[in-house]
């Protein structure tokens, strides 16, 4: 079963999707699927189409490929101590159904010195309160911009170590997970 992996920010550019990229890489050497998610293309209108019952096209086809995925990592950047809000508006308008019952990687990004760790604390108990099984490890990519190598495009050391212990250890909770 394929792995969403959600790249929790629109801003151009960013080390975010550049991690969920990485990742995809990382799985696919692994013989495991996955689907990019980038909120860059999110349809530009979802939080008036979509939060509220309706059901835009655009968006229905987000929610597909989720539905597809028992396991989804969220790469969530730090935004003003916390995640991006695009991101909690992104899971207001998913059906709570969607959420129920699928297990979350949470990997942080941040140019300071803690990878976003109150973020992912905040998103956290958001998922769990919306009856996702959060797994307890977590990927903290701190100073990233002095750790990533823009021209291969991968993380140097230590968030090469780092995010390499957590894809391991994710995908070997999701193995215990689906043959409970």
């Amino acid at each position: 079963m394929p792995i969403a992996l959600l790249s929790g920010t629109h801003r151009p550019g960013s080390y975010t999707l550049r991690v969920a990229e990485y990742l995809a890489q990382r799985l696919e050497a692994l013989r495991e699927a996955s689907h990019i998610l980038d909120f860059q293309r999110l349809p530009t209108d979802f939080l008036v189409s979509d939060l509220f019952g309706a059901r835009s096209a655009a968006f229905a086809a987000w929610i597909e490929v989720l539905q597809q995925c028992p396991a989804w990592i969220w790469i969530v950047p730090e935004y003003n101590g916390s995640f991006p809000g695009l991101t909690k508006v992104f899971i207001d308008a998913l059906p709570r159904e969607v959420l129920r019952k699928r297990r979350a990687g949470l990997v942080g990004v941040s140019d300071g010195r803690f990878g976003n760790l109150r973020g992912l604390d905040h998103l956290s108990a958001i998922l769990s309160y919306c009856g996702m099984e959060v797994f307890a490890h977590r990927a903290h990519l701190m100073r990233i911009q002095a750790h990533w190598d823009l021209a291969e495009n991968r993380p140097l050391e230590p968030l090469a170590t780092e995010l390499e212990s957590f894809v391991k250890q994710f995908l070997e909770k999701n193995r215990t997970f689906a043959s409970a």
